[in-house]
């Protein structure tokens, strides 16, 4: 249906990834100019002491090194605080530095996140039709209690995964309890959301309502980054999702239902194609487009279709 835009979407974004693979952090040049630290070398020593209280070895300084390129992130929410304060960073901005160089949510508390999540899942189940819910095996008036299942349907009907298994999953609730642990997050007070994953729940919860702008809006009302093609970081993930929700902006409405399905079927072709090139990289050995494209596979679940699976 959109197989030219989608394969020019792809090439852009890989294009993009491969532009800014060594892109340093301004808060890394920031403080190296501050405190006139003569090499980069030096300077990833500095912030690694700052951090840990130790000189570091080769393998510990590589690891600043990818952090200052942007190439990966400290492995948990109290290291990525510990290098903020190394960097000595203020309060406005660690959360500048969190939401757009780490692309996590930021530091400072969001009020009423919670409530904000509750509301868009209570609207989200009010426009689930009848049709729907007898195709999910889910009598009228037990949404709530099968939330979880509905969910995952819609977000299995958004990857490239054989037609009769998604049909089977609709019906075998047995299916969803292996997305328990992934969904629990969702509804569980104080749990911090990967920014991925905060992209996938809004794109399902608000479609077919959903642009590049409304859904920037939520990000940055969730206490995240708004979408941003430029960034460092996975900014090439951002240019993909906004590239394929903007496929249909100026096409007519035809009804809610209809129009939840069409951008459902929009997003299965994107992972399609996305997936076929995955096998093609696979094939030659390009690790580096491989690990892009994995990425580009923006509304796959960890624990959704990880077999290979073509449609």
């Amino acid at each position: 249906m959109y197989e030219t835009e989608i394969t020019a979407c792809i090439d852009r974004c890989l294009r993009t990834a491969a532009e800014r693979t060594q892109q340093n952090s301004v808060w890394f040049g920031e403080y190296k100019a501050r405190h006139n630290i003569s090499s980069l070398r030096k300077l990833d020593r500095e912030i690694f002491f700052r951090m840990y209280g130790k000189e570091p070895s080769e393998h510990e300084m590589q690891k600043i090194r990818f952090w200052r390129l942007s190439q990966h992130l400290p492995k948990n929410r109290e290291e990525c605080i510990r290098l903020g304060q190394a960097l000595e960073l203020s309060e406005g901005e660690m959360d500048h530095f969190f939401t757009e160089d780490l692309c996590s949510q930021r530091l400072s508390p969001v009020k009423n996140r919670e409530q904000m999540i509750e509301e868009l899942f209570q609207q989200y189940l009010c426009r689930i039709s009848y049709e729907r819910l007898d195709r999910l095996n889910v009598k009228p008036g037990t949404q709530r209690r099968y939330l979880r299942h509905i969910f995952y349907a819609d977000a299995m009907d958004c990857l490239d995964v054989d037609a009769s298994m998604r049909v089977h999953c609709y019906r075998e609730h047995l299916y969803s309890r292996n997305f328990a642990g992934e969904f629990r997050k969702y509804v569980e007070k104080d749990t911090i959301i990967s920014r991925e994953n905060i992209l996938r729940l809004l794109i399902l919860l608000l479609m077919p309502d959903v642009d590049s702008k409304t859904l920037g809006e939520w990000l940055a009302r969730l206490g995240y980054a708004p979408l941003n093609q430029e960034r460092a970081l996975n900014g090439y993930v951002d240019c993909a999702i906004s590239c394929i929700l903007g496929l249909t902006i100026d096409e007519p409405s035809e009804g809610a239902e209809t129009d939840r399905e069409r951008m459902k079927e929009i997003l299965r072709e994107y992972d399609h194609t996305v997936k076929m090139r995955i096998a093609k990289e696979e094939k030659s050995g390009n690790t580096a487009a491989l690990q892009y494209l994995k990425n580009l596979r923006f509304m796959k679940f960890r624990s959704m279709d990880n077999e290979s699976r073509e449609s």
